[in-house]
């Protein structure tokens, strides 16, 4: 239903956009250019917080927040203008649905939007032609190394960009595990699973199951803690790692999600071959990526990809037919692609 939606309202988009000159639906396209800042003061300011008992007015939010007055109130007003937050009379805001958003906890995407708009990504974004020009990142055109290296020196960044992936994971949670049946699996591996908040969701919906989480070894403090804290000290293990080394963990099923869009296809078949040498022969991995679909469709997959083309060294989002090239370069077959109703795909594969 959601995807039979997701095609009426992109069939009359196309039909107003052909309705109206080409400078003019441009013109239109370009505006959201201006929303961005805004979204991500409020984001950082933490406006949605402080209305959520009840709205204020742009006097007692400035003062909250440390603020200029009337500068805030032209954001706020800019924001509420699409949708984003209420504007009460007398210079008084409220929330709404998509201001709740901005409000941690479940459902959040705070910590998505302080990562994606603040200052580290914006600057790269703005330095794509670097990128188009040098086939080089757009963040090391900048900062003369790479992301990776940068978010290991500051910390603060780090776990900016750590809360955005678990936030970005809990939206797509529901709909990933509704697509998918693990029940039947003794042990799930998550290759490169972060602080573990994938495996620790399926293992909580699937109690017969136990888990391995498999990252960095400076993970670990932090992986362990989540487990503790998850209740599942008894189902769920840590194990460092890089999956640039051969990989030796036993499992029925195997995770990778949010991995290989990071990294070139030299490196994503790296990553396959070392996971590789530790699985039986038809043991499965489930690949969750976006997949990008075919010319002059829209996707949200190919807006992301320009996010990889700044940030990523060699990142990028694939299409099914480059992933299948790269599965079988790496000794893979694709047996069948899970869409669900996030941007993200299951790719259900098995080691030939």
């Amino acid at each position: 239903m959601v995807q039979i939606i997701s095609r009426l309202r992109g069939m009359l988009l196309n039909l107003h956009n052909k309705m109206f000159p080409g400078s003019v639906v441009l013109y239109e396209q370009f505006q959201s250019f201006w929303l961005l800042q805004p979204l991500y003061i409020a984001a950082e300011l933490n406006i949605s917080e402080h209305l959520r008992e009840k709205p204020l007015g742009i006097e007692e939010l400035a003062e909250k927040t440390n603020s200029h007055p009337e500068p805030l109130y032209r954001v706020l007003r800019a924001l509420a203008s699409s949708g984003i937050f209420r504007e009460l009379d007398g210079k008084r805001f409220k929330l709404n649905s998509r201001a709740r958003a901005l409000l941690d906890g479940d459902g959040s995407i705070r910590n998505m939007i302080l990562h994606h708009l603040g200052k580290i990504n914006w600057s790269a974004n703005g330095n794509l032609l670097h990128a188009v020009k040098t086939n080089e990142s757009a963040f090391k055109g900048i900062f003369q190394m790479d992301i990776y290296l940068y978010l290991q020196h500051n910390q603060d960044e780090l776990r900016r960009f750590e809360k955005s992936m678990s936030d970005l994971t809990a939206l797509a949670l529901n709909p990933l595990l509704s697509r998918y049946d693990f029940s039947k699996c003794r042990t799930i591996a998550d290759i490169g699973g972060g602080e573990g908040f994938l495996l620790a969701n399926i293992l909580q919906n699937f109690p017969d199951t136990k888990g391995i989480l498999f990252d960095l070894p400076e993970n670990s403090v932090k992986a362990e803690e989540f487990i503790h804290t998850s209740g599942l000290d008894q189902r769920m293990s840590f194990v460092p790692g890089s999956f640039l080394e051969p990989v030796n963990i036993q499992a029925d099923l195997y995770l990778m999600k949010n991995v290989l869009h990071n990294w070139d296809d030299e490196h994503g078949a790296r990553i396959l071959l070392n996971l590789g040498k530790t699985m039986i022969k038809r043991s499965t991995l489930l690949i969750i990526e976006m997949v990008i679909p075919g010319p002059n469709i829209p996707s949200f997959s190919k807006m992301v990809d320009m996010q990889m083309l700044a940030t990523m060294p060699g990142g990028k989002e694939r299409t099914a037919q480059e992933y299948e090239i790269l599965l079988k370069k790496s000794g893979y077959r694709l047996k069948r692609i899970i869409q669900t109703i996030t941007p993200l795909s299951i790719l259900e594969t098995v080691r030939e």
